[in-house]
């Protein structure tokens, strides 16, 4: 849980305001009320069912609302959220750090910036480890190169078309879904790939959404 106070609220439904704002960017509020500083300025208090959160971000939000606004403090986060880089340089111990950096964005934005995150990192393991020697084609770079990379993340069964993770670290029970980092992660380990670029990656089943397990198909040309 984390509680952010934000000032400017001197005008009428300030309260209101941020928290329905808050609400259309995807975060999961908890609890909101008006306090008062030792000035007797008034103050907004909102709590957030969060555990990282990314506050330069929130800050930016918030003076998009109004000039007004202020993120005076963030109560009960634990440190900011981890960069691309970060999560890169820890590779492939990345399961904790991935769901924090996806924690860091409201739902509506979330998906996309795992996927994003996610192509960065597969494209630089690939350049980083799986670059070398002859370029392979579809199927045979799924099974030669791309299984044995997510191998290193979770336990994975494939066919020539799709794989398959039946207790994925980013599709965690009571956690917010983080596997659209594993679509982004496949599409961006294939594009690297001089004779792999033409393939698209699809998300087919999850966890999250009531399936007995997560499920990533491929479609190419041979």
């Amino acid at each position: 849980m984390v509680t952010i106070t934000i000032s400017g609220a001197e005008k009428s439904g300030a309260l209101a305001r941020i928290a329905a704002f808050l609400v259309r960017k995807g975060y999961p509020l908890k609890g909101q009320q008006i306090a008062e500083s030792a000035s007797g300025a008034k103050l907004v208090k909102i709590s957030l069912e969060v555990s990282h959160l990314d506050k330069a971000k929130l800050a930016a939000e918030m003076r998009s609302l109004s000039p007004d606004f202020r993120v005076v403090s963030v109560e009960g986060a634990e440190s900011a959220a981890p960069s691309v880089k970060d999560m890169a340089d820890r590779f492939p111990d990345i399961a904790s750090m991935v769901r924090a950096y996806g924690e860091s964005f409201g739902s509506e934005s979330r998906d996309r910036e795992l996927v994003e995150a996610g192509k960065k990192i597969g494209a630089f393991q690939y350049e980083k480890e799986w670059s070398f020697g002859s370029a392979l084609k579809m199927p045979v770079a799924l099974r030669r190169t791309l299984v044995p990379a997510l191998g290193t993340l979770a336990k994975v069964d494939a066919s020539d078309t799709d794989v398959t993770l039946s207790d994925s670290p980013f599709c965690a029970t009571g956690k917010i879904a983080c596997c659209e980092f594993l679509t982004g992660f496949m599409q961006g380990f294939l594009d690297a790939g001089p004779l792999t670029q033409n393939t698209r990656v699809h998300k087919a089943e999850c966890r999250a959404k009531g399936h007995s397990r997560c499920t990533y198909t491929f479609s190419y040309d041979l």
